[in-house]
């Protein structure tokens, strides 16, 4: 059953200040989920609007931003970069329905993230390198992932540290730190945030780049079908939802630059609960930077000039990240020249010399942690939930396929001009001053039926070893915690 209401405007003051400009959304339920009509989203956030028919593609620009959309896609693409919705767009009785969830935890922040309510300086970054010691992570041939993402975290540490931000590692040499343990070292660095290194595998037709950020409290992760009980618990990342969502985003549209001209190489910006982002206490993100399982994509991992272009990207969005949280005007490294020449012959990795003595570099000059505050509070009734079920990596095909050269996605085409039909701007403006977003957070809904069937989320993600003797292991398989020193 589907029911259209209205939610009043709320005008916020805080003492003499000048009041927010109020906007009336219209909101629906459907199937015990919230949503808002299509064309208020539009309205809102100054996106051209038609109404959509049957089954197509929704595409719109407003002065800065394209989006494209389709009804019952878990999917969809913004300027130009594929994100995983918590929802899929449904098709009410007289609009299309964007849910509630992603409007505050998705859309808000990368749209406005100049509304953050707690943007707050980043003094810092915390790389984590992937795995370590006993856990190899994934491998192939040509080599393990646990070398590549040392080695990448090097070299992001010297472009950021270049930059003038200052960088700490949860491991800086071949050991094994448990994933508890690097979400508590992190907890050392208040103001910082966190970025996570690794390199994907799965079947040997994969490939791309992923960026991982934490699941919403209520939303399933984009690998499950269900929502469980664990999915419905506060977990401490939740308290940065905004923020992680924008880290991953700017980060995400950096990397996908290094392959021009292939939409199928961004796999988009997904959600999880990896330990060492749910437990995180600072704005944290995964990268999966290439498939070493696919025999093209190892070959390009093992290129140092590769590993050199990944972290130049991955620096180029944690330095926007920067930027736009603390007002600051960082320059971008290598804008402009992060296409790849000719591949060259692949040739062995070269790690950069650790320092002595190895470990964590405690900084001691910290404040308190902040918690950036989620956008909006309140209860709503909210159920059950259905998620794009993500990519399966442990498929053990061993099928070789050749795949072209990787790429990025082009961005939407512009939507046709605005009919009589089409929403008007949001009324009740006060100084020019953007809208307040005044929607509550859905509350906590119920399991799926049948959740209890469903697989625990792994820790970290799961790989699949595709050496020479075929064999397969997990990433999580590993003996007590061995911390770094600090020096």
């Amino acid at each position: 059953m589907l029911i259209f209401r209205r939610v009043l405007p709320v005008v916020c003051c805080l003492g003499f200040a000048l009041p927010l400009r109020a906007f009336d959304w219209e909101t629906a339920t459907s199937n015990g989920r919230q949503y808002v009509s299509l064309h208020s989203f539009c309205d809102f956030y100054h996106f051209s609007y038609q109404a959509p028919s049957g089954n197509g593609r929704f595409i719109s620009r407003n002065e800065a931003h394209s989006i494209s959309l389709k009804v019952g896609a878990g999917d969809m693409c913004l300027d130009g970069v594929h994100y995983v919705l918590s929802f899929p767009i449904e098709s009410g009785d007289h609009d299309w329905l964007v849910s509630r969830m992603d409007v505050i935890k998705l859309f808000e922040p990368i749209l406005r993230p100049a509304e953050i309510s707690d943007r707050h300086s980043i003094r810092g970054v915390v790389i984590d390198a992937g795995h370590g010691g006993s856990d190899n992570g994934a491998t192939s041939r040509l080599g393990n992932e646990k070398t590549y993402t040392l080695d990448t975290a090097y070299r992001l540490d010297a472009i950021l540290r270049a930059a003038g931000i200052r960088t700490v590692f949860t491991r800086r040499t071949d050991v094994f730190v448990d994933l508890y343990e690097r979400a508590h070292i992190a907890s050392l660095y208040p103001d910082y945030c966190f970025v996570s290194i690794h390199y994907n595998s799965a079947t040997e037709e994969a490939r791309g780049l992923e960026t991982y950020c934490l699941s919403p409290r209520g939303a399933a992760s984009t690998s499950s079908a269900y929502l469980t009980r664990g999915d419905i618990q506060k977990l401490p990342g939740n308290d940065y939802d905004t923020l992680n969502i924008l880290l991953a985003s700017m980060v995400h549209s950096e990397i996908i630059k290094l392959n021009p001209g292939d939409a199928t190489a961004d796999r988009g910006v997904k959600r999880a609960r990896f330990v060492v982002i749910k437990q995180n206490v600072l704005p944290a993100i995964l990268v999966e930077g290439g498939f070493v399982s696919n025999h093209m994509e190892a070959a390009r991992v093992n290129r140092p000039d590769y590993r050199q272009a990944l972290a130049q990207a991955i620096a180029r969005g944690v330095i926007r990240f920067v930027n736009v949280m603390g007002d600051r005007h960082l320059p971008l490294p290598g804008a402009g020249s992060d296409r790849e020449s000719p591949a060259p012959a692949p040739k062995p990795i070269a790690l950069a010399p650790p320092p002595a003595p190895a470990g964590l570099a405690h900084d001691p000059a910290n404040g308190t942690i902040k918690k950036a505050m989620t956008l909006s509070s309140g209860a709503s009734s909210s159920a059950s939930t259905t998620a794009a079920s993500a990519k399966s990596k442990k498929n053990k095909n061993k099928k070789t396929v050749a795949t072209p050269e990787l790429a990025q996605p082009p961005e939407p085409a512009p939507a046709p001009s605005s009919t009589a039909s089409s929403i008007s701007t949001a009324k009740s403006e006060a100084n020019g001053k953007s809208p307040a977003l005044n929607l509550s957070e859905p509350a906590a809904p119920a399991p799926s039926p049948g959740a209890e069937k469903a697989p625990p989320e792994p820790d970290e993600p799961p790989t699949v070893n595709n050496d020479s003797t075929g064999s397969a292991s997990g990433t999580n398989a590993n003996p007590s915690p061995a911390r770094p020193h600090d020096p």
